[in-house]
């Protein structure tokens, strides 16, 4: 997935406004969380995934993510998805 300017600005200037990330993969591998760290150069998202006890914060790896939901606390959804070619 590209990692587009409206991501980034959802992300880095609404942080404090997030309440949950969820990422879904190829073979519907997801991820669900909320958000743990951001940064912003290399831009990297880190949440905290309570259904992977092992290892629960998850990276976002934005070249396998297919589509990426984030949930305000306000109720606002913005999801992003690969575009299809």
């Amino acid at each position: 997935m590209k990692i587009t300017t409206d991501i980034k600005d959802n992300v880095l200037t609404r942080t404090k406004l997030i309440d949950n990330i969820e990422i879904i993969y190829g073979k519907k591998k997801i991820h669900n969380g909320a958000l743990s760290a951001v940064r912003h150069e290399p831009f990297e998202v880190k949440i905290l995934d309570d259904q992977c006890k092992d290892d629960p914060e998850h990276i976002i790896d934005f070249d396998l993510a297919q589509q990426i939901t984030i949930k305000f606390f306000d109720g606002t959804l913005k999801t992003y998805q690969d575009e299809v070619e």
